[in-house]
């Protein structure tokens, strides 16, 4: 009944008098998932001969490339140069198709991977987006009038957020700080007035996994967990799913405004193609073969007010081999997100250090709590960590040993025991932190 009154009446009514189409957009978004693999290709080459069009007539910096017109609207994509990202935040006036920001609104980026930038939306395409994140909660069992936890960065709720948390059922709750004291008082008001789903970032949800488990709390149930903004370890999921008896449902986007891909119930990563284009590219800006890892670059189908053609989000990720999935949908598969192409660094003989690498190895050293690699000189990496007070050393020779035996080669490394591990501004918590460079 709650379900019925919010998506007929009260939610609708919220769009005429905001001007937006949240509804609206939902209810398109929900058709788009039943579509033919043969009419979603149509309708993403529709939308990219759109997006090329109305970018290269209105946006002074595409106007200002001049790339040839194809009738292929793929072959035309294909003409126009990758966009890095200081590139876009040093131009920003000159993507954007208006001169009238008014009755506009300006998301700005988290800036995990450099400074952030500011994106602008119209109220439609404000609404495509929000419905399109509500669609990939329902894929995780969401329904309107379910009871959510969700965490956030801003607590400073505006009115309009404040109404659509009352109207959702969400309790909105800070992931910039969260001891063990303050989850501990989260879990036991779960205890008390449980939730339908819980949203939130990754390590926000590990963290609060971990303190349920270290602390016996059974007790606690969740229909579906959903994880966001941030890469979801596998030792996450586990400790997740472990503590809370539920599916977690992971989403993968980026703050400029691109929803990319979210898990079906078969936990599929399902890429969703009317809304952008997804290439996965070597060093030689060549699509990688199925199997094979490359920076994620993007183009947007739905932003008309600042559009990113080919826009390198700053990921890495893998092509999927799968292109079929079990759930009955039929879009595009993502292979595995490896995350931020920052979240490497490098030994000196170049090889990689991923955070796979990391959690791979750390796994072995129990004692140690949270953890974060840090590089800042090419020849030098530094663990800085978190252990119970009551252990008194860490044999660090043997931590050291076990990166020289994978990586087969000595590295420099230096230990830092501290009390606390902060977050980053952002709210999310970095398990790898490459600074070569930047100093």
């Amino acid at each position: 009944m709650k379900k019925k009154l919010l998506e007929n009446i009260i939610l609708p009514l919220g769009d005429q008098l905001t001007g937006g189409s949240f509804i609206k957009k939902l209810k398109y978004w929900r058709e788009v998932c039943d579509l033919s693999q043969n009419e979603l290709n149509n309708l993403q080459k529709e939308k990219l001969s759109k997006i090329l069009e109305f970018a290269s007539s209105n946006s002074p910096f595409y106007k200002a490339l001049a790339i040839p017109h194809s009738s292929d609207p793929y072959e035309w994509l294909a003409n126009f140069p990758i966009l890095k990202k200081q590139q876009f935040r040093d131009h920003l006036s000159q993507f954007l198709t208006t001169n009238n920001l008014e009755g506009l609104t300006a998301i700005t980026s988290s800036g995990s991977t450099g400074p952030p930038s500011k994106i602008y939306f119209n109220k439609e395409e404000l609404s495509s987006n929000r419905a399109l994140q509500i669609l990939w909660w329902e894929w995780a069992g969401y329904r309107f009038g379910n009871s959510i936890l969700q965490t956030g960065v801003n607590m400073q709720r505006s009115k309009e957020k404040a109404i659509k948390d009352k109207l959702l059922n969400t309790r909105y709750i800070s992931a910039m700080s969260h001891s063990e004291a303050e989850i501990l008082r989260e879990l036991r008001l779960l205890q008390k007035s449980p939730r339908d789903h819980f949203v939130a970032y990754a390590s926000s949800l590990y963290l609060f996994a971990k303190t349920s488990l270290d602390h016996g709390i059974s007790n606690i149930q969740f229909k579906s967990i959903i994880s966001l903004g941030e890469k979801l370890l596998p030792h996450f999921r586990e400790a997740i799913e472990r503590a809370f008896s539920c599916q977690v449902f992971d989403t993968y986007g980026a703050s400029e405004g691109f929803l990319i891909a979210g898990q079906c119930s078969e936990g599929t990563y399902h890429i969703y193609s009317p809304h952008l284009i997804v290439e996965i590219l070597d060093d030689q800006d060549q699509e990688v073969n199925p199997g094979e890892s490359g920076r994620v670059v993007l183009t947007g189908l739905d932003n008309f007010t600042t559009p990113l053609i080919r826009y390198e989000v700053g990921d890495m990720a893998v092509k999927s081999k799968i292109q079929k999935c079990s759930c009955g949908m039929n879009l595009p598969i993502l292979g595995e997100v490896i995350g931020r192409q920052t979240e490497f660094l490098l030994t000196p003989k170049g090889k990689y250090i991923t955070v796979q690498n990391v959690v791979r190895i750390m796994k072995h050293f129990p004692e140690i709590g949270q953890f974060k690699l840090v590089q800042e000189v090419a020849d030098r990496i530094r663990l800085i960590y978190t252990t119970d007070e009551q252990i008194q050393e860490i044999d660090h020779s043997k931590i050291l040993g076990m990166f020289e035996e994978i990586f087969e080669e000595p590295l420099g490394m230096e230990f830092n025991r501290v009390y606390s591990l902060p977050k980053a501004k952002t709210g999310k918590f970095q398990l790898i932190e490459n600074n070569l460079g930047s100093t």
